[in-house]
């Protein structure tokens, strides 16, 4: 169960839904938080620098191909944890709930390039560490610092903001083309001596609580300790995959 101190704070609000029937599972959700256009006749999301993702491309794809050329539909093909989950290893190879991105989608919310990016950046103190974040993400990492002070008075939760691996970093995902969620301000690594990560080799493991996990995922921050493709470090801002019906 969650502390009693993470459960007094109540999860940030999501928009209103539009509530239109017409439109596949997921869609709105992703409309609530990225800037994107709706083209229904063509059942497609379209960003402002005129990408076109469809809601479903219609292939068969291996995790990697979802990974690589993701549509809409592909971002929700293994629904996240609810908030709460106790931690637990992933049961499949694949096991990787909220890794698939539609870069697009980012590009167009937050910056299409580095320029972009940095001129929306501000700070924030999470766990008495000043962070640099997307200005859109700011209101949700205040509340995860809220979640988390009085937590921080146990020294193995402390442990993980003591030499912090970053936030911004506007760079690619080791050993792929993909931009990572650093690149757009929107993701935190902890302390990376406390944690595991796959291309380090070895099994799954983990070492971080569950109340410290409970209060980034309660604000809508994906973690890298769900994934097979571990990166328990790793935490990213995913509103949408918390979103109710999705």
């Amino acid at each position: 169960m969650p502390d009693a101190g993470i459960a007094a704070i109540a999860p940030s609000a999501a928009p209103q839904s539009r509530k239109d029937s017409t439109l596949p599972k997921g869609i709105e959700c992703i409309m609530h938080h990225y800037e994107v256009e709706l083209d229904l006749p063509g059942r497609a999301l379209i960003t402002k620098a005129g990408d076109r993702i469809a809601f479903d491309d219609g292939r068969s794809k291996t995790a990697e191909q979802r990974l690589e050329t993701p549509d809409a539909k592909d971002v929700f093909a293994l629904p996240y944890p609810a908030r709460g989950a106790a931690i637990a290893p992933p049961k499949a190879p694949d096991e990787d709930p909220g890794r698939i991105r539609v870069e697009a989608f980012f590009r167009a919310t937050y910056g299409a390039n580095a320029r972009e990016v940095e001129a929306r950046l501000t700070t924030v103190t999470v766990g008495g560490i000043r962070m640099r974040v997307h200005q859109r993400v700011k209101e949700p990492f205040l509340n995860v610092a809220a979640r988390l002070e009085p937590l921080l008075k146990d020294p193995e939760v402390r442990k993980f903001f003591d030499d912090i691996g970053g936030t911004y970093n506007y760079r690619k995902i080791a050993g792929t083309d993909r931009m990572s969620a650093h690149a757009y301000g929107i993701a935190v690594d902890l302390a990376v001596k406390h944690s595991a990560y796959w291309r380090n080799g070895g099994a799954w493991s983990n070492r971080l609580p569950q109340t410290l996990v409970d209060a980034f995922e309660a604000e809508g921050f994906v973690w890298g300790g769900r994934w097979a493709h571990f990166d328990t470090m790793h935490f990213e801002y995913r509103p949408e995959l918390f979103e109710e019906g999705c």
